[in-house]
């Protein structure tokens, strides 16, 4: 009984100096203890809109994250705020957080602290109407025809500046509508990421009318970033995340999360 009771209190006191232990890492992380996360809304299955919860975002960047606070204390408050182009611009403003999903640019590292290593890698592909293909192996491939892709998006640095010197290319505010106008034939293309564009075509009845060409355009890491002026960006909540991003990375549980909410996402639409 005695060798019990020591066992015990032995027990209690390894928990109580882990736990004195550990408090003062996680009290060190932030000042604040709810981030404001928002993102591009129409990026099935990593995020879209909540049809259960208005005002609200779901989906494997969000889940994610909050697997990456667990035992922190801090809260996600994961939140729709229209389009993608108004979500960098609430970024840049600190009227939120962070952004749950983006790629490098220059123009963006102004305002946002990206969090390493990113949780997914991305190819971004040329969209084409089935029958219309043509031969792409290099960017250049792409002169002479006019393109569509997503406002404000990014296909990373290197392409987004030749693109603009070189390339016709019409932003529409959601991909559907870039999507529709390559049906209607006002673009030979369209840009936009491999499994977002594949997720909206099974939904939109598209995916027997468009196809991809094989070759990407890019392969682009996918990061969650801190708006510069949020207060809750510190540099120990940011070395925090990158640790805890690159363990469930290892994990591969950004996989096993795409995979439930690719089903999540088929089930709302039908």
């Amino acid at each position: 009984m005695k060798k019990l009771t020591l066992l015990k209190i032995q027990l209690l006191a390894f928990i109580f100096s882990f736990l004195c232990a550990s408090t003062p890492a996680y009290a060190d992380l932030s000042t604040c203890t709810r981030l404001v996360v928002t993102g591009n809304a129409e990026y099935p299955p990593i995020l879209w809109r909540d049809p259960n919860h208005p005002g609200k975002l779901i989906g494997v960047a969000v889940e994610l994250l909050e697997l990456s606070l667990m035992g922190t204390g801090i809260k996600v408050d994961a939140r729709n705020r229209g389009v993608w182009a108004r979500a960098q611009k609430e970024a840049k403003y600190g009227e939120i957080d962070m952004l749950a999903g983006a790629f490098i640019t220059e123009q963006r590292q102004k305002y946002m602290d990206y969090i390493f290593p990113p949780f997914t890698n991305v190819p971004s592909v040329v969209w084409v109407v089935k029958g219309k293909e043509f031969e792409f192996n290099k960017w250049d491939d792409l002169g002479h025809k006019r393109g569509g892709t997503l406002l404000n998006n990014s296909f990373g640095q290197d392409f987004d500046q030749y693109a603009a010197k070189n390339l016709d290319i019409v932003s529409s505010a959601t991909a559907e509508r870039s999507f529709s106008m390559l049906i209607a034939e006002r673009f030979d293309y369209v840009l936009y990421e491999l499994y977002q564009g594949l997720t909206i075509l099974e939904v939109s009845g598209l995916k027997d009318s468009v196809g991809y060409l094989k070759t990407p355009i890019s392969v682009e890491g996918l990061y969650f970033t801190f708006s510069k002026k949020s207060g809750c960006n510190t540099q120990a909540l940011r070395k925090y995340l990158g640790g805890r991003v690159k363990q469930l990375s290892d994990s591969k549980t950004f996989e096993r999360l795409f995979d439930k909410y690719m089903q999540v996402w088929l089930e709302s639409q039908k």
